[in-house]
């Protein structure tokens, strides 16, 4: 599956250096062909960072296109 213009996704790395870490969510915003810009947003939905990921660094938990959780998401709901 490829990742899709606002999946929202679940981080597998941490970026200290944009302050997000390992299972935090974000949702895509941008794509660039080979990667994706990915915004984080804290608890009242102020952006925390815009980071631009490759699909490796992170996985898919929701589609935007059939508005569902996928089956093997691990994200909290």
């Amino acid at each position: 599956m490829n990742p899709a213009l606002f999946d929202v996704i679940e981080l597998l790395i941490d970026l200290p250096e944009h302050s997000v870490t390992a299972g935090m969510q974000g949702t895509i915003v941008e794509e660039y062909g080979t990667a994706y810009e990915v915004e984080f947003c804290d608890l009242r939905g102020v952006t925390i960072a815009l980071v631009a990921l490759k699909p490796e660094q992170f996985t898919v938990i929701w589609q935007s296109s059939t508005q569902s959780w996928l089956p093997n998401a691990t994200a909290k709901r």
